[in-house]
Formats: structure tokens, sequence, C-alpha cells
């Protein structure tokens, strides 16, 4: 369905929707006004879905901006003032919030997006920033601060935002992050971040002051509370002498960025199965195992760990049953392993295990107990499974001075246990190469 279309069609669900968050953006409007508001939204979209089906498509010449046509009649007081530059943020915030609404019903109603869906998604959202640079000129019927400093938020983009004077105060912020902060709007203007004992009080001032000082735009990253991060900028708003006369501050909620990032790095780092380090992270972790023990002149030794016989104890268990064994073999290996040593799952039963500071004793000594552990039997869906385990121990720097020379004696090691009836501990010898 075509993005003004389905527009069209579900306009009063919209509304409906959009209409929710209403009273939570500006609480004194109620009745009479409220409804004149929500007329004033459906001719926002009205307006909107008309520049779409009049405008050409991106691959025609000579495109320009939308939203060049009548502009919807949004009422303000008669007065001007601090009621009415109010008034002109809520402007703004309720178009932003349509803009929100109409975007997420959308995507959800199209179940992925086309290049085409795409296209009209970026024609809508220039057909909005069209209206809104339409707007702005009634903000205010003389080029003031206040127009000044509604352009500069609007270049600064339309998201959660602030506007600081050169000392940090605030001139204004919008309800979004008042309620991060915890406190009404009225509450915050005039108070600097630090008159609030807002936990980033030093970061937001010190980026203020600096936008202040190099009238350069600031951007900054913020955690604010459990789970919330924020990318912010902090955009100078000059006046008619090219001096700074205030900040704007945007804000980004970017958690799902970071939560997506974090899951990124973790599936590309971490066995799905164990939650362990996968090869990738273990070579890491043995790379600067390396460089720390080269540089304090210490030893550390490389295990091995190889079960016997698995893959036919597996096919008797099953699939997911084998694979529940392994999380319990994971689980219970972790269990004897230092803090500073690092365990890892390289692939299928092998293991491997990074001792750090310890010698060939230390290390033949913590091998050993791992065996007597893995030699109790596990519970799993209610069955008992013995297993027994092949081991291979290499010392750093003994046996080995890099780590694919460590991985290849660990692992003939690995097979000499196995080779001479398994369920034992070897350590490298020259030998076994």
């Amino acid at each position: 369905m075509k993005l003004t279309h389905f527009i069209q069609t579900e306009m009063e669900q919209l509304l409906g929707s959009w209409e929710e968050a209403a009273p939570k953006a500006e609480p004194k409007l109620k009745g009479k006004g409220r409804c004149t508001l929500k007329d004033q939204a459906r001719e926002v979209l009205e307006r909107v879905t008309q520049d779409l089906d009049t405008f050409p498509l991106k691959d025609e010449p000579e495109r320009n901006p939308l939203g060049n046509g009548k502009s919807p009649a949004l009422g303000f007081d008669s007065g001007h003032g601090a009621r009415r530059f109010q008034q002109s943020f809520f402007i703004l915030q309720m178009i932003r919030e349509l803009r929100a609404r109409v975007t997420r019903a959308w995507g959800c109603e199209q179940r992925g997006l086309t290049e085409k869906d795409i296209d009209e998604l970026v024609r809508f959202n220039e057909a909005i920033d069209g209206l809104i640079g339409h707007l702005v000129p009634s903000f205010s019927p003389h080029r003031g601060q206040d127009t000044r400093l509604i352009e500069t938020m609007l270049k600064a983009n339309i998201d959660p935002a602030a506007l600081f004077d050169t000392n940090g105060k605030h001139l204004f912020i919008e309800t979004g992050i008042a309620d991060l902060v915890n406190a009404p709007q009225r509450d915050v203007i005039g108070e600097t971040p630090l008159e609030l004992f807002l936990d980033l009080a030093t970061e937001l001032l010190d980026a203020i002051t600096t936008t202040v000082a190099t009238g350069e735009t600031q951007h900054r990253e913020f955690h604010h509370g459990v789970p919330f991060n924020f990318n912010c900028q902090f955009v100078p708003v000059f006046n008619d002498r090219n001096e700074v006369e205030a900040v704007v501050k945007t804000s980004r909620k970017i958690t799902e960025r970071k939560q997506t990032e974090f899951q990124v790095w973790r599936n590309a780092n971490f066995d799905s199965l164990t939650g362990l380090p996968n090869r990738r992270l273990f070579l890491d972790r043995l790379k600067q195992t390396f460089l720390e023990a080269q540089r304090e002149s210490s030893s550390f030794a490389l295990l091995v760990i190889d079960f016997d016989r698995f893959n036919q104890t597996k096919n008797q268990l099953g699939q997911e049953t084998g694979d529940r064994l392994l999380e319990q073999v994971a689980e219970r290996i972790s269990a004897k392993v230092r803090a500073m040593d690092t365990l890892a799952r390289l692939e299928g039963e092998e293991f491997t295990l990074i001792l750090t500071k310890t010698d060939s004793g230390g290390a033949k000594k913590a091998a050993k107990r791992l065996l007597t552990s893995l030699e109790q039997a596990f519970e799993v869906d209610s069955q008992r499974v013995h297993l027994s385990a092949s081991m291979g121990l290499t010392l750093f720097p003994d046996d080995g001075k890099n780590n694919d020379q460590m991985m290849h004696n660990a692992h003939r090691a690995k097979d000499t246990a196995k080779a001479h009836g398994g369920h034992q501990v070897r350590f490298y010898e020259p030998w076994m190469s």
C-alpha cells in the first residue's frame, strides 16, 4: 500500500493514537482546545499527503523541497513573549509526534520496506520538513531571538531538545527530557544542570561552555540511568553580531543501537550454546596473555580438553540432549577455573583453557582437578551420563614462542593422550611434534 493511501485510509486511527500522547505533551489542552488541536493535526497530514500525491518521483529532474504550498492554519495566541514561544515549540513537538506515529504504523503495515517504500518515506519526511520550514516565520512577527532559536533547533534536528543560555541555564526543555530529569518543565526553566542535581551536570555544562567558547557544534554521548544512552549535539545560536547567545541541545536515544551493537559483538565473540568465549575471542585473549607474559617474564599454560567417544554418546542421547550435556560440561569446568583464566569452546566438544601466571606443576595440578571433576556423572533429561576427557598441556615459554606453536603443541599432547586410551592429561614433549 502506498504511504499516501495508508495515511488517508488510516487517518482516524493515526490521529487517535497521536491524541493519546497529546495530553502528556500539553496538559492544558482539554475540551475545545484539544479538539482544535486534533483538527490541526488532521490538516497537517492532509497537507503532507497532498504534497506526496502531486510531487514528482525522485528520478525526475529539478527536484525542489516539498511543502511549498499553503501551510496549515496552526494558530497561536495573539500576544507574544514566553507564551507564544512555548506554543511554537509545542507545535514542533506535535508535528514530530505525528511523523513518528505515521512512520511506525506504516512500517508495521508493510512488514519490511522495499526500495520504493523507502523513497516514499524519504519524500514524506521531506514534506514534513518543508512544512515546518514554512511555519517557522509565524512563530514571531520579527526576526528576534525566539525565531533564531527555533530555526537553529530545526537545523539541529527535531529530536527531544533543550535550550540553554550562555551560562548553562535552561531557557526551554521538552516534556520528554523533563521526564528523564524527573522534574516539571516549570521547575527546570532558569536552572542549570548543577542546580537540578543532574548526574550528568558536569558533562553537560562542559559541552555548553565549549560550544559557547568555540562557536562550534559539539557531539557527545551520555549514559543516563538504566538503560538509557543518548547521542547529543550542542548547536550554537548566533545573534546579529555573530555572538553566541544560546545553545540548542538535541538528544537522540541510542539505547537500542547500543544494545544491538553489544549483541553483534557478543554473537561474534561468544559461543551461542555455552556462553563461553569462542575461537575468535580465545585467540585474542591468548595473544594478550603472550604479550603480558613477555612483558613480565612470567609463564602460563595452555590446556586443550577433548572428550573421548563424545559423538557416540551424543548420537545415543539425541541432538537436543547432547547440547544440554555440553552446557553442563561448560558449567562444571567454569566452576573449577580461576577468574583470571580464560575458558573457551573452540568447536564441538573441544574446550581450551589459558592458565595464567602458573608453572608446569601448577598447570598439571589444575588439569588433574578438572579431570577428576569431569569423572562425576552428569544428570541430563533424567539420564545419567558418564564422560572421560583427554587433555593436552603446553607451557610458555618452554614449549612455544607464539600462538600457532602453542596451539599445535597442546593439540599434539591431547592427541597423544587419546592414542594412549584417553581419560588422562599429557604434557607436550618435543618427540610429539
